[in-house]
């Protein structure tokens, strides 16, 4: 038996999705073909969050055109007729994000009128969310609430022998007009029993990974799953509570041995040169567990990584042991710098101390690092922005990121958003996360200035506090301006990105700060 799998992805190419890799090596085990429909490759007409990153210096210029991961015009209809006829496919599995679920949607009826008859199953987190909603508007069959893990291969089994797919724990049908809803299992405690991940169904281009200006041959996996943070932002406050009273062991590892098994595999059979971690935090394990794993991983694996890691949690020991190991870059979340708001609306518990701690301890080890930032928070101002750029200073990552903030489905701060009349759910224009506005509008800020602030966020911690008044000038879109960011920005080629993201003075500054004068007072 065949299902085909379906990732309705607007953005951008270079990720391997952890839950389908894993249910496809599931499905597979139990004796089926599986195969992947991708819509990374097509062009929607969204913007992509590399073209920011590039042009607002968050990371090093890559050429992606060389590796062909540049989206296409190419008719979604067209394409999926053509797979979906030619593959002939038993069930279709889809994975959706809450931003996604519209391309979801349309292939979905797309498939059904092809075949009425096609079993179509949506996952992941937007499926989690509106389960109703989806199979009482939408032509879905079943949703797989929360983790598949269990639930996935009980359902294929009950399908391929002709059983009940009504009665399966996490699993809600649609059985004519009526919603057959079932409970939901407590999460997967052992994950050391799960196959390998299954790469074999992606596009070769997921595995270009740019890092430091260079594009690598890159895996995507995660060691530790769950999160311990009720971040307001984030839907896994959504998880705690769906799960609560089942929380027996949210929080789950794989054993060091079986982890490094698996990475050793999967390093050798696709020719992986870099993995990044997607853990919600690498360090939550303890650290005898992540000594064992880091002698191991030097041992067996010893390539290059990425990690992402809350600063409270990281001390000298942890770091060191991920120094030992190859742990080449480390992303920790700073969000804002106006540090009650970080407490009491967006829910941290690290404190200014803990992140400058962090920073310095990483840097120390010769650990690259990259600061995750938000902007257009409900709380946001000219104020908030500059106690944004202050510990980004304090803090010194060598790639500081800043990105809109966008108010999920399911996360506590949306519907603050929504009190605060700064977002309309209903508007189509602010359904999806868009990289280039915000998804908030203010009466004191408007979308043009906030791109702008976005766009010069990297340049105010970057250079020195003598740029400032140049930089703040060049946020002004007229004709000075443009001159004087367009110098700026060569400036900064010089002396930041010349150096790998570390400013260094070139002797020059005097006679750039001059010329930038000359070109204020024209």
């Amino acid at each position: 038996m065949k299902i085909l799998f379906v990732r309705p992805n607007k953005d951008v190419f270079g990720y391997k999705p952890i839950a389908i890799a894993l249910l496809s090596a599931i499905a597979k085990k139990l004796g089926w073909e599986t195969k992947l429909f991708d819509t990374t490759e097509i062009d929607f007409g969204f913007s992509e969050s590399k073209s920011f990153l590039q042009s607002a210096k968050m990371f090093k210029p890559v050429d992606f055109g060389k590796y062909d991961m540049v989206k296409k015009k190419i008719d979604l209809r067209e394409k999926f007729t053509r797979i979906f006829k030619d593959y002939n496919p038993d069930i279709i599995s889809f994975s959706v994000l809450s931003d996604q679920f519209m391309i979801a949607k349309e292939i979905t009826g797309m498939a059904k009128e092809i075949n009425p008859n096609i079993l179509v199953i949506w996952g992941g987190a937007h499926a989690t969310l509106v389960p109703e909603k989806i199979l009482k508007n939408y032509k879905v069959d079943f949703i797989c609430l929360g983790e598949g893990l269990d639930a996935f291969p009980e359902f294929l089994t009950a399908f391929k022998e002709g059983k009940d797919l009504y009665n399966i724990k996490n699993i809600w049908g649609k059985k004519g007009q009526e919603i057959i809803k079932n409970e939901l299992r407590p999460p997967k405690q052992n994950l050391d029993d799960l196959p390998y991940v299954d790469w074999d169904i992606f596009d070769k281009r997921h595995f270009y990974k740019p890092f430091s200006g260079k594009m690598h041959i890159g895996g995507d996996h995660m060691l530790n799953w769950g999160c311990a943070n009720n971040c307001t932002y984030c839907i896994n406050n959504f998880y705690h509570e769906l799960y609560k009273g089942k929380q027996v062991g949210f929080i789950r590892s794989y054993s060091p041995k079986r982890i490094v098994a698996e990475l050793k595999y999967l390093k050798e059979k696709y020719g992986i040169e870099f993995f990044k971690f997607f853990d919600e935090d690498f360090l939550l394990r303890s650290t005898e567990s992540l000594r064992e794993l880091s002698e191991l991983y030097k041992k067996e694996v010893n390539i290059p990584f990425s990690i992402e890691t809350n600063p409270k949690f990281v001390n000298e020991e942890k770091v060191e042991l991920l120094r030992n190991m190859n742990c080449v870059n480390a992303s920790l979340g700073v969000e804002t710098g106006d540090l009650k708001a970080r407490k009491e609306i967006l829910g941290r518990i690290d404190s200014e101390e803990d992140i400058i701690r962090a920073f310095q301890l990483l840097k120390k080890a010769g650990i690259t690092t990259s600061s995750f930032n938000m902007l257009a928070l409900p709380f946001e101002s000219r104020e908030t922005y500059w106690k944004t750029i202050e510990i980004n200073r304090k803090a010194d990552p060598q790639y500081p990121q800043c990105c809109f903030f966008y108010p999920f489905l399911g996360t506590r701060l949306r519907q603050v958003s929504i009190d605060m009349g700064l977002f309309d759910p209903e508007d189509e224009k602010t359904m999806v996360l868009q990289h280039d506005k915000p998804a908030l509008h203010f009466t004191h800020l408007t979308d043009g200035e906030l791109l702008e602030m976005r766009n010069v966020f990297v340049l105010y911690i970057k250079l020195p506090i003598e740029y400032e008044p140049f930089i703040l000038r060049s946020e002004a879109i007229d004709e000075i301006g443009i001159k004087i960011r367009t110098r700026i920005l060569e400036i900064y080629d010089k002396t930041v990105w010349k150096n790998d993201g570390w400013y260094i003075d070139d002797g020059l500054k005097e006679t750039y700060l001059k010329e930038l004068n000359e070109i204020n007072n024209a």
